[in-house]
């Protein structure tokens, strides 16, 4: 297990890989997307994720469904921070 602190930091080194990957230099797009471009992505790697799960012994697919996972995250975290992060409203209970 990991701990949240840990995991952000894993979040913030696959967002630095991301900038780095896909800017104004490196595609036209300059890595600005619409949701429905973040969710078709993220999509495409979760069903890569399911792949390996229903393929692979758990041993195998765990540590690639891993990094699967760190990227997807930090495309949702991208498409917030593009569009906007509202945080969640307070409930009334």
């Amino acid at each position: 297990m990991s701990t949240r602190e840990e995991v952000y930091k894993a979040i913030d080194s696959e967002r630095d890989y991301q900038e780095s990957r896909w800017n104004k230099d490196t595609t036209v797009s300059e890595n600005i997307h619409s949701f429905e471009d973040w969710i078709m992505y993220m999509e495409d790697y979760l069903a890569e994720a399911k792949h390996l799960l229903s393929r692979e012994a758990r041993q195998d697919a765990d540590p690639q469904c891993c990094n699967i996972m760190r990227k997807v995250v930090s495309m949702g975290v991208n498409a917030l921070e593009q569009h906007g992060a509202p945080h969640r409203a307070k409930e009334n209970n």
